[in-house]
């Protein structure tokens, strides 16, 4: 019971009880058959981490107040994120007015996408998501002066006295995502990005908003981490074992897809095998990577591990394509991807503004036969290379700002 008789909102022992349950209802559609201790605490830490995310892009920030908050990123890792990206949300108004400011950096690109309100739930419950046409804008599209600054003006009608850069809002719109690419995470300097609303200046939010918000992270983390197991399960289903082919689910989603083609497949191996992944990159391509991710869409951890590679950090053959190793045996190859010890889970590619899709092979071989499976000349590492080359990526990782 509660001291104050007056309350009639929820206090934090409320909101707690409420959050009883969460992970056991995840680990029941995960592992129906029984989850082990590791994957019981595994599936503990990930549930805390969607918490997280949930309090800053939820809780802490409203429509009238926004700022732009760590979505995913290697603490918040769902959805498979990939490495190279720096994800931030915020939600908004379609009917509000907004300014969004910053200094463009030297990333890759930049890229900002309206998306449909509300949380995410299963994948059976995405209609409205889907049916929304999301709108992508990119950084460079806009007026960069000399020393890096741009200003854009977002709002569902240009205003009579803006004579700069605007971008049109759709008025369904809920959320802004901002996606932030680097390559060459040790020296690329991230974009600063500042959101202000210029039509309502805003206010405290009030307690009963408060406890609202609060009250929505139950649903928040089992819609987030449902939905991408249910996702990896459709490709497991769709696409098949030991592939990667084009995606055909992903395709359908509007502003994630207008500018890349993803593709995806379920990696299947056991410790002694290995993948090897072929195709053929597109000239152009602006810019591709390649990823490895557990069979709940949360990519192996890249800050430790060589779970991704993208155009700078991988070799291409001098036939200009890519060849890499799926395995949780280090091969001995540059191209290697660690699945480290999930026994299943997500192989997934992306091209983004290529003039072409190419088709990938994928070939299960014995790890220990990997160099009969690949042309001569492949590149080659040493353990001491090895040690290097995840040195430096650590440290590049870290470098980056994921706030």
């Amino acid at each position: 019971m509660r001291d104050d008789a007056k309350s009639m909102l929820p206090v934090w022992d409320d909101q707690m009880e409420a959050l009883k349950g969460v992970a056991d209802e995840l680990l029941a559609t995960w592992r129906p058959d029984g989850a082990t201790e590791s994957e019981t605490q595994d599936m503990t830490k990930l549930a805390l981490s969607i918490l997280a995310c949930g309090y800053l892009c939820h809780v802490y920030t409203d429509t009238r107040r926004p700022a732009f908050m760590p979505l995913w990123n290697f603490a918040c890792n769902q959805g498979g994120p990939d490495p190279d990206y720096v994800y931030l949300q915020t939600e908004i108004d379609g009917n509000g007015t907004y300014e969004i400011t910053g200094r463009r950096g030297t990333n890759r690109f930049v890229e900002i996408t309206q998306s449909a309100p509300g949380m995410m739930k299963s994948l059976k419950g995405t209609e409205r998501a889907m049916r929304f046409q999301a709108i992508t804008h990119e950084l460079d599209d806009l007026t960069i002066a000399g020393d890096g600054a741009f200003r854009v003006v977002l709002s569902a009608e240009r205003p009579d006295d803006h004579d700069g850069d605007w971008w049109q809002l759709n008025r369904e719109a809920g959320r802004l995502l901002m996606r932030k690419c680097a390559c060459d995470w040790n020296n690329e300097i991230d974009a600063q990005v500042a959101i202000n609303r210029l039509d309502d200046p805003g206010e405290d939010m009030s307690p009963a908003e408060i406890a609202r918000r609060f009250s929505d992270m139950g649903d928040w983390i089992k819609g987030m981490i449902t939905f991408d197991m249910e996702l990896v399960r459709y490709y497991e289903e769709h696409h098949g074992i030991n592939v990667l082919t084009r995606s055909q689910w992903i395709q359908q989603g509007g502003g994630l897809a207008t500018k890349q083609a993803y593709y995806d497949g379920i990696h299947r191996i056991a410790d002694d095998e290995a993948l090897v992944v072929e195709f053929p990159v597109p000239d152009p391509c602006r810019y591709w990577q390649i990823l490895v991710a557990d069979d709940r869409f949360a990519t192996v951890d890249w800050v430790n591990r060589q779970s991704s590679l993208n155009d700078v950090q991988a070799r291409l053959d001098p036939d200009g394509w890519f060849r890499g190793v799926v395995s949780k045996r280090d091969p001995g190859v540059h191209n290697w991807l660690d699945k480290a010890d999930w026994p299943w889970g997500i192989l997934q590619a992306r091209f983004y503004q290529a003039d072409s899709y190419p088709e990938a092979t994928v070939t299960k071989v014995p790890v220990a036969d990997v160099l009969q499976y690949l042309p001569a000349g492949t590149s080659l590492v040493t353990l001491g290379e090895r040690e290097a080359q995840l040195r430096h990526r650590r440290t590049g990782a870290q470098l980056r700002r994921i706030w």
